[in-house]
């Protein structure tokens, strides 16, 4: 019988708290200027071994960083191997991207992203030379 009230009681005890879970406001989602499609990108750079420089439409640029040095030994000629995890091409969050670097005959390296951001106009003027894509 005790079994049974503690069990009921569970129940509304998880009832009463459902409407408080529901009222919680979603995660907010990613800007649309902070998305870009697949097909936009234009050129890479190699940053270091955890960044990324990607060229995107006729003037933006986006930083992706990696959660490891997935891009040690790679140069900013090595070919990215680019797949996006949802089935169409819109990037928004590091989820949604893919990303491999072809560093030889064959030898592909996963990355994990870590967080991609549109870097502004005088963050894209402070980049060296050799980084710019």
């Amino acid at each position: 019988m005790q079994r049974l009230f503690l069990t009921a009681a569970a129940a509304l005890t998880a009832l009463a708290a459902a409407p408080a879970f529901a009222a919680e406001p979603a995660a907010p989602a990613a800007s649309s200027s902070q998305c870009f499609r697949m097909s936009q990108i234009r050129n890479h750079t190699k940053g270091d071994n955890q960044t990324l420089y990607l060229s995107v439409r006729s003037k933006d640029v986006y930083r992706l960083g990696m959660s490891g040095a997935c891009l040690a030994g790679a140069t900013s000629n090595d070919a990215l191997v680019l797949q996006p995890t949802a089935g169409i091409d819109l990037i928004c969050r590091p989820l949604d991207l893919d990303l491999k670097v072809r560093t030889g005959a064959g030898m592909l390296s996963p990355c994990i992203i870590k967080d991609i951001t549109r870097l502004t106009p005088d963050q894209i003027a402070a980049l060296p030379p050799k980084i710019k894509p």
